[in-house]
């Protein structure tokens, strides 16, 4: 048993106070036959009935307003959700000018950041994302943007993902571990255009995103479902060796792949990673302009889904009210015995 508010326990050093208060009474006998040994004893403990009644009424409301509970058994609740590894491609060609606009966004209270700009900024933390303003857009910033999009109605929605964001040029880094703390997760894909690196490796030299995306399923996840949003503007030929090694990794991980190519060149052509891509079986979005992304984003906003078991904490059965009316028994035994017993 374990008990919500146990400071109530306080009041228990009243109850000195009862004993001091009846100390100087006595009961009163109406037979002086009633005075042998036998019966003194017995009209004694009768005399002390009232005190007794009072402390155990003191005792009792204590323990009831402690608020005894007794633990019961985990719950366990299954909801509807998935297991989702966005990995993006920040090498230096994401610099690279890009056409249309951004719409301005207003970022939730509860996903901002609590310290201001200047602050971030000199503890190193990142700086938030905010679009140039000559206009003159490159790769990463609609990307980033749509990025903050999904995982922002992942968050409003209380869809029961838990997304990971993996970053990759030459080689693969987290850039935040799979997690259902999308606010958290938010935060972090706000520093995205501050790491911006040089080539794209998708796995000729491995590890590549995909190596390291099924090594993260393995170790972390726990949907059936799990789906790796791929983003990149990577033009690098694949060879044939390594595009049956990554479609082999994305197959014995019981990967989904969607790749989201970025770009003209990935919207056009056939390069390695939309082959890839084709023969694995993935689906295919070729963007070139930023209404195209987000329509992309909101498609995949609509993936299949799958159960996933939360283990909550064990649930806490409240039993203060059996105390509270032994309590209330208690007292009223205490005012019969007041006064049926004469005690001066």
């Amino acid at each position: 048993m374990t008990f919500a508010q146990p400071l109530w326990f306080a009041a228990l050093l009243l109850l000195p106070l009862i004993f001091v208060l009846k100390k100087r009474g006595y009961l009163g006998y109406s037979d002086h036959r009633l005075l042998s040994a036998g019966n003194s004893r017995v009209l004694r403990v009768i005399g002390s009935l009232p005190v007794l009644f009072a402390a155990s009424a003191l005792i009792l409301l204590a323990v009831a307003l402690a608020r005894p509970q007794i633990p019961g058994d985990p719950v366990h609740q299954k909801i509807p959700g998935r297991d989702i590894i966005l990995a993006v491609d920040i090498s230096y060609s994401m610099t690279f000018p890009w056409k249309g606009k951004l719409e301005p966004r207003d970022t939730p209270s509860e996903l901002a950041f609590k310290t201001d700009f200047n602050d971030r900024r000199r503890e190193h933390k990142g700086l938030q994302f905010v679009p140039p303003k000559d206009g003159k857009l490159q790769r990463i910033h609609p990307t980033q943007q749509a990025l903050l999009d999904f995982i922002e109605n992942r968050w409003k929605n209380k869809t029961g993902d838990r997304i990971g964001l993996i970053l990759f040029d030459t080689h693969p880094r987290y850039g935040w571990p799979i997690t259902d703390d999308l606010r958290m997760l938010y935060r972090k894909a706000q520093f995205i255009q501050n790491n911006l690196g040089t080539g794209t490796n998708f796995g000729r030299n491995p590890p590549g995103p995909f190596d390291l995306a099924a090594e993260h399923f393995r170790e972390s996840g726990q949907a059936k479902s799990r789906v790796m949003i791929l983003v990149t503007d990577g033009e690098d030929d694949i060879d044939p060796d390594t595009e049956r090694r990554l479609i082999e990794v994305l197959k014995a991980n019981n990967i989904k792949l969607y790749l989201v190519g970025i770009g003209e060149t990935l919207a056009q052509k056939e390069v390695g990673i939309i082959k890839l891509a084709n023969k694995f079986g993935g689906n295919i979005f070729r963007v070139e302009d930023t209404s195209s992304l987000n329509d992309c984003f909101a498609t995949i906003d609509r993936l299949e889904k799958s159960e996933v078991t939360i283990s909550q904490l064990e649930t806490r059965d409240d039993v203060f009210f059996y105390f509270a009316w032994a309590a209330l028994g208690c007292l009223g035994l205490l005012l019969v015995s007041e006064i049926f017993i004469l005690t001066r």
